[in-house]
């Protein structure tokens, strides 16, 4: 007994005191929601890679490109489509699922970098459905619903519930960060 008394003395005499650790706080629906919503998003985006090449590719597309810009354009013009549905499509698949991830462990910032990318992912919709000379709708559909998914799961995310939820898990890495040192 006198060991244990004498192991509590020296602990107390160096500062160091038990601490509690507290649980991490409960992560609101709407921030769940959010999560999945960004998930199926960034699925979608990576369909509409799949659906763009198909539809590129197939003989009725390539036939409206040789109609309206010549038969020798038709590589060039299936080419630079295709290529433009695959890298920005994985980019901007990465980037939902980091957000979602980052989101869904107590992080507020990305929510600012979700806004920016609803924004330019619905020019980017905005185009596919007008500016094109040629224009596949079926990935402007696909690209559209992709949109509302994810400003859906911007709006989720600028909720009292999930705002109050990134500014407790902030509280929270600050005192297990105090609590580690």
């Amino acid at each position: 007994m006198s060991e244990k008394l004498a192991q509590d003395a020296s602990h107390s005499s160096t500062g160091v005191q038990p601490t509690a650790t507290k649980a991490a706080p409960a992560r609101p629906k709407s921030v769940e929601t959010a999560f999945w919503l960004l998930v199926a998003a960034a699925v979608l985006v990576l369909v509409r890679i799949a659906v763009g090449i198909a539809v590129v590719n197939s003989a009725g597309h390539k036939e409206t490109i040789g109609e309206a810009l010549g038969e020798a354009n038709i590589p060039f013009w299936v080419e630079e489509q295709i290529s433009g549905y695959v890298w920005p499509g994985i980019i901007t698949a990465v980037i939902l699922v980091a957000i979602a991830l980052l989101s869904r462990v107590g992080y507020g910032w990305p929510r600012i970098v979700l806004i920016v990318v609803t924004v330019f992912t619905a020019l980017n919709t905005r185009v596919q459905f007008f500016a094109s000379i040629i224009t596949v709708y079926e990935t402007a559909w696909v690209t559209l619903v992709s949109v509302l998914l994810t400003l859906a799961a911007a709006v989720l995310l600028f909720l009292t519930p999930s705002g109050a939820y990134f500014k407790s898990m902030r509280q929270y890495r600050k005192g297990k960060k105090l609590s580690q040192a």
